[in-house]
């Protein structure tokens, strides 16, 4: 016989002594017959704010056809869609071979100090007014965000005495070795799903502070070591989030961007190397079209599901 503490359609609480409800007089008895009769009128509902006589834990046959399950069928990953994945990081790309080229120019004196320090202010202030247009900011917080990076700049000449001198006795060699591998570092383990919060620092900024650090350390004067860690969160820190914006609201001069920055970059290399030229091209060709066809013909070896969203879980082979 079923026994139930608390009436299903009224919440109220059974004694021992009772023998039906007190409020909708149903026997206490005979409560499952009359939710199984309920169950057989009425169909169950994905909705929460109506009472339907099925438990909380109930699993109706329905329930799964609206979730959209990855595709698993044998043609695997669309190459177009992987295709167009594959700008963030040649963004992302883009960003340190230009960073680099900038501290380049500064410790081969190619380009005076007062020109680079015009170029990163303006480049600042467009990026600004850039994230100010997209996230369309009231007066009032496009004053603030000003008011932030004069006071970051004021800081950060105060630094830049220290920075400068803070790896100066290590070899140059040393030097260049810790900053390919934090380079590295900021490539791989950068957000490229932007899936964290901008509000702290993940360990590809943090890597990017490091090796900024270490190049300007390098250079031949305090100008010189303001402007490099000044870029590097420009280009590392806040761009990302102006990337993002510009990203969710206009995907395809996001796409435009990349393409002038990265034909721009292609091309100033000429200047200094043919075959840094033919290396960065090269490394946007393989990144662009030839890792998305690795990636379609990893996907042969998925056999593993474990739910809806799962990943590819590749299997190793000796």
């Amino acid at each position: 016989m079923d026994y139930f503490k608390y009436c299903p359609w009224d919440g109220y609480r059974f004694s021992d002594n009772d023998v039906q409800c007190f409020i909708c007089r149903r026997p206490k008895y005979q409560l499952a017959s009359y939710i199984q009769e309920e169950q057989e009128q009425k169909k169950w509902e994905k909705i929460l704010y109506e009472k339907q006589p099925y438990d909380d834990n109930y699993i109706d046959e329905t329930f799964l056809q609206s979730v959209q399950k990855q595709d698993n069928s044998s043609h695997g990953p669309d190459y177009k869609q992987l295709i167009s994945k594959t700008s963030d990081l040649i963004f992302a790309v883009n960003c340190v071979v230009f960073y680099l080229l900038s501290y380049f120019l500064m410790l081969h004196d190619l380009l005076s100090d007062q020109i680079q320090l015009y170029f990163w202010l303006t480049a600042t202030i467009t990026c600004l007014i850039m994230y100010s247009v997209v996230k369309k900011l009231k007066t009032q917080e496009i004053l603030s965000n000003f008011k932030s990076i004069g006071i970051y700049i004021s800081i950060l000449l105060l630094f830049a005495p220290v920075m400068q001198t803070v790896n100066q006795t290590y070899a140059d060699n040393t030097i260049y070795v810790l900053t390919s591998v934090a380079i590295l570092i900021y490539i791989f383990l950068k957000d490229y799903d932007y899936e964290k919060d901008f509000t702290e620092l993940d360990v590809s900024q943090w890597a990017s502070l490091v090796f900024s650090s270490l190049l300007a350390s390098r250079l031949h004067n305090e100008l010189q070591v303001f402007l490099m860690i000044f870029a590097s969160n420009l280009l590392f820190i806040f761009v990302p989030i102006l990337q993002r914006s510009i990203k969710q609201k206009y995907g395809s001069f996001f796409r435009l961007i990349n393409l002038i920055s990265t034909i721009g970059l292609g091309l100033s290399l000429l200047f200094f190397s043919y075959f840094l030229t033919l290396l960065f091209f090269g490394c946007v060709f393989f990144i662009t079209f030839v890792s998305p066809l690795q990636i379609i013909w990893l996907y042969q070896y998925k056999n593993t599901i474990r739910g809806p969203w799962d990943l590819p879980n590749v299997k190793q082979y000796d």
